[in-house]
C-alpha cells in the first residue's frame, strides 16, 4: 500500500514537472517569436533601404548603375531632374567619359581648383553636419564625391574639345535672329544685343550637335533602363 502511494506521488510530480517544462518551453518559444518580430520591426526599414539602394537602375555595356548612384546625384545636387532623367544623364555622362578617355582628356590644375570649389559649395549648401551624415548614409568618402565632380568637369572639357570647338556663329545668323525677334529687343539696336544673340545661337547649335553625337553613342551601346 505504501509502494502504491509513493508511485502515485511520483507520477504526480512527474506530470507536474512535465507540465511545467512544457509551459516553460512554450513560453521560451513565445519570447523568441516576440524577439524575432521586434527585430524585424526595428531592422526591416534599414534592410529595405539597403535593398533599394542596391537595386539596379540601369545597365550600360554590362556596367551596372545602382539606384544609389541616382540618389547620390540628387542628394548632393550634382544633377537635377526626376530619377529617370538623372539616370539618363548619368548614362550620357559615362558614354562621354569613355570618349574623353579615348582622346586622353584629363583635368588641369585649374580644373582641380574648380573641383574643390564645387565640393566646398556642396558642403556649405547642406551644412557640415548634414554633409557628413549623408556621406555616412551612402557609405561615401569625400574622395568619391571629388571623383564624381572630376568626371563631370572632364566631360565638359571633352564637349568643348569635340563639339563646341566646331560651332561657329556667323554675323548673318546673328542679324537674321535679331530681325526675327525684334519685338523682344524693343529699341535696342543690333550692336547692343549681338553678343547676347551670339551666345543664344551658340548654345542652341552646341546642344543640337551634342545630342546628335550622343544619339550615335547610344545606338552603339547596350543600354537598359529599369526606372
Amino acid at each position: 500500500m505504501v509502494y502504491c502511494l509513493n508511485y502515485r506521488n511520483l507520477m504526480y510530480y512527474v506530470d507536474c514537472f512535465s507540465d511545467s517544462f512544457y509551459n516553460a518551453l512554450m513560453f521560451s518559444r513565445f519570447r523568441l517569436a516576440i524577439c524575432i518580430v521586434l527585430c524585424i520591426i526595428l531592422f526591416y526599414p534599414a534592410i529595405l533601404y539597403a535593398v533599394v539602394l542596391n537595386n539596379i537602375a540601369g545597365v550600360i555595356d554590362g556596367e551596372i548603375i545602382p539606384y544609389r548612384s541616382v540618389l547620390i546625384e540628387k542628394t548632393f545636387n550634382l544633377t537635377e531632374g526626376s530619377d529617370k532623367e538623372i539616370l539618363h544623364k548619368i548614362i550620357d555622362r559615362r558614354l562621354l567619359l569613355k570618349e574623353a578617355e579615348k582622346f586622353k582628356i584629363t583635368e588641369t590644375s585649374q580644373d582641380n581648383k574648380n573641383i574643390q570649389k564645387v565640393l566646398q559649395d556642396i558642403k556649405e549648401s547642406s551644412g557640415e553636419d548634414k554633409f557628413n551624415r549623408l556621406l555616412q548614409e551612402y557609405e561615401l568618402k569625400e574622395t568619391d564625391l571629388l571623383n564624381l565632380i572630376k568626371n563631370r568637369i572632364i566631360v565638359e572639357r571633352f564637349i568643348d574639345f569635340r563639339i563646341n570647338f566646331f560651332v561657329v556663329v556667323s554675323d548673318d545668323a546673328i542679324k537674321a535672329y535679331y530681325n526675327d525677334h525684334r519685338d523682344e529687343y524693343g529699341d535696342k539696336v543690333l550692336d547692343d544685343v549681338s553678343e547676347q544673340i551670339k551666345a543664344i545661337l551658340f548654345k542652341t547649335e552646341s546642344n543640337r550637335r551634342l545630342e546628335d553625337y550622343l544619339d550615335q553613342l547610344r545606338r552603339n551601346a547596350k543600354i537598359s533602363i529599369n526606372l
